[in-house]
């Protein structure tokens, strides 16, 4: 009696816990070149996204988060900022981002910045200081070295290849002025930082400080595994036949480039300083294993990330991209994630973004099965991500060669079509109109998808069943259930009795406040599944309710068999003994 005492009082204890907004809201990423021009010069903007915030608000949006929008000379589209305390001018000016965080916090939604501390552009001043030369106070704020001599000719220290590829793949470029080389783990017009350089590591802690004192709601942390590389210059293991018909980046081993164990310390004393402003959120950026993920959390006592990106739905251990058709790959991904997310912390869902095609794209352009897929996951405890467009299934736009912007197109002539960019980050389609109600110019920055007459916001907001109406629905219910959102994943059964179930049932059950639930999806868009429900959640006396479903006809009975529709998704609640899923036994004290 003790024991089961103990374990009431534990569970009411998590239960009462107070949430943070970032646990319960849903976060949007906008590209805010593509998401909406206000002054009609075909790329988007501040101002733009202003206009927005109603449309946020209604979808059921909690907070933003915006790529980079600081100043930069835009070889990789924000990602190389020349200035780390303003914003560059295409996209306005720091008084605009001023009136876009006033406005969002009149409609109860974050603003969330960008921030790019691996490296700056190469037209910083920082950096034009430090190239001046090998004396300038600000040369160990790079990653310089003079070389080694091969055969007579002066060589790269290794053999450390470029992310962004191109040409013989190097990450190192020199430098005639000062005959030395500097090291780039992305473009050669983004050197990396020097986070071994206290200065380094103060001047990046009052970027933080800046932007948290104008208002943002926090940060999303770029390229987080790149911060710190191995001190001895070590190279790294390359596979030489991938790298005939592959970037050099693509075929090597990265132990001595990422993932330093050093890293931790850097982004603690991020947490620290983030941590100073109340109400405050980061968000890393880490494709790596589960294993090395979860590091990125740190301690209770030492924390860090209030969230890294899980992106394990999105690739199996951020190499090739999982096939999210086939039900027994997200049954496995949801259930590796929920084993090793630590008790204490709070998971995420991330399925698209800027840097990878569009789940539109990786489903065959199934649409009906990404509106599956995507409300699956923004049904499931944690915090789901979605990507701007990804609610209406906005599809990848085949982009020529001619047409490409992105680097890791124009560096890779001969694999841009996989390496490229620009097919997910073409514009915003709000309506049918000219440029899709983008921009009023007849030439945008990249070109509007071919299939925005038909996939659109406007025509999807009248169709009861289109992807846009699911998601809202969706969200707006999932915004007046939060302890969906803060729940424990407690079990992903992965062996169904019948082979339609086998291929197409996924079923995810977790703690929802002081009850059972689970969130029950049918993978397949042609046919229904029938099944014996209250047996699959293991019910105690047979009793289910039906919470919320996707489809917009279903009645709350739970009929034996209970038939899901095609392509359906349900959260249901039932009886169950869950006190003891919900607190491991090490939890447990006896009194």
């Amino acid at each position: 009696m003790a024991s089961m005492a103990r374990r009431v009082l534990l569970l009411s204890l998590w239960v009462a816990q107070a949430s943070h907004w970032w646990e319960t809201e849903v976060m949007y990423q906008i590209y805010p070149r593509s998401f909406q021009d206000s002054n009609g010069d075909g790329t988007g903007d501040l101002k733009g996204i202003k206009s927005r915030l109603p449309y946020l608000k209604d979808l059921g949006v909690g907070f933003v988060w915006i790529s980079p929008v600081m100043k930069s000379p835009m070889r990789d589209f924000g990602y190389d900022i020349s200035d780390f305390h303003d914003i560059d001018a295409l996209f306005g000016s720091l008084q605009d981002f001023k009136d876009l965080v006033a406005a969002a916090d009149k409609m109860g939604i974050k603003v969330l910045m960008d921030f790019v501390p691996n490296h700056s552009s190469n037209e910083s001043k920082w950096f034009l200081e430090s190239k001046s030369s090998k004396t300038n106070p600000k040369r160990n704020w790079y990653v310089w070295h003079p070389g080694v001599e091969v055969n007579g000719t002066r060589q790269p220290p290794n053999n450390w290849a470029s992310n962004f590829g191109g040409g013989a793949g190097s990450a190192w470029t020199w430098d005639s002025s000062t005959e030395e080389y500097y090291y780039h783990a992305f473009g050669e017009f983004q050197p990396d930082l020097n986070y071994r350089n206290p200065e380094v590591v103060e001047a990046m802690q009052e970027v933080l400080r800046f932007w948290l004192r104008l208002g943002a709601g926090g940060f999303r942390i770029d390229a987080v595994p790149f911060l710190l590389e191995d001190m001895q210059l070590r190279d790294e293991a390359l596979n030489e036949s991938c790298a005939k018909t592959q970037m050099a980046w693509n075929c090597m081993v990265h132990n001595y480039t990422n993932n330093n164990p050093q890293n931790h310390e850097i982004i603690q004393g991020w947490r620290k300083t983030v941590d100073e402003f109340e109400g405050r959120v980061m968000f890393g950026e880490i494709y790596a294993p589960l294993k090395d993920l979860m590091q990125y959390y740190g301690t209770p006592e030492k924390p860090e990330f209030n969230v890294p990106f899980n992106f394990e739905v999105l690739g199996a251990d951020f190499g090739e991209p999982n096939d999210l058709r086939q039900a027994p790959i997200v049954r496995r991904a949801v259930r590796a994630y929920a084993a090793a997310l630590p008790d204490w912390c709070h998971g995420n869902w991330v399925l698209g973004n800027h840097d990878n095609h569009r789940l539109m794209q990786r489903l065959h352009n199934d649409t009906r099965l990404a509106t599956t897929v995507y409300n699956f996951f923004n049904l499931l405890p944690g915090t789901p991500v979605v990507y701007q467009g990804d609610e209406i299934a906005m599809r990848d736009e085949f982009i020529p060669y001619a047409l490409c912007r992105d680097p890791m197109c124009l560096k890779n002539p001969e694999t841009f079509t996989v390496s490229g960019r620009d097919p997910e980050r073409t514009p915003m389609q709000w309506s049918p109109g000219p440029q899709a109600g983008f921009s009023s110019n007849a030439s945008t920055w990249l070109p509007v998808n071919s299939d925005y007459v038909t996939v659109n916001v406007e025509t999807e907001k009248a169709q009861k069943t289109s992807p846009w109406s699911v998601m809202r629905s969706v969200l707006q219910w999932r915004k007046n259930h939060s302890e969906l959102a803060t729940g424990k994943i407690t079990e992903v059964p992965g062996d169904f009795q019948g082979p339609a179930l086998q291929k197409d049932l996924v079923l995810v059950k977790f703690t929802m406040g002081d009850m059972a639930a689970a969130t029950v999806g049918n993978w397949n868009s042609a046919y229904s599944l029938a099944m014996d429900l209250p047996s699959l959640v293991k019910a105690s006396g047979g009793s289910v309710q039906i919470l919320f479903s996707t489809d917009p006809d279903r009645t709350k009975e739970v009929a034996t068999p209970f038939v899901l529709l095609a392509g359906e998704v349900v959260v249901i609640t039932f009886k169950e003994e869950i006190l003891a899923k919900a607190w491991r036994s090490e939890d447990v004290v006896d009194l």
